[in-house]
């Protein structure tokens, strides 16, 4: 799949949660169309890994949602703070 690019400036979203302990700001962007377009995750531990993990979790997330994979199909696919982040982006209860 070809990836689809975002405009160097777009719009973007935020809400910040707690998981396991540990506070979150997820914040996202959308495609044109309205379908999510990338993620990213942060916590309040900078330099950590887990602020690396929340990091590499987005990357991949965005990587796959600009190749056309389906938000819902990697919210089934995944646990953790970037599925309670889908979720809350695709409006969709974290089980």
């Amino acid at each position: 799949a070809i990836r689809q690019h975002l405009p160097n400036r777009r719009r973007s979203i935020a809400f910040t949660f707690e998981f396991e302990s540990h506070k979150y700001r997820a914040t996202a962007s959308h495609f044109d169309d309205g379908r999510l377009a990338e993620i990213f995750l942060d916590t309040d531990k900078a330099g950590t890994p887990l602020q690396l993990n929340a990091e590499t979790a987005a990357i991949l997330a965005s990587l796959c949602l600009q190749h056309g994979v389906d938000a819902k199909t990697i919210l089934h696919s995944v646990n953790g703070p970037i599925a309670v982040a889908l979720a809350h982006f695709e409006r969709v209860e974290v089980l």
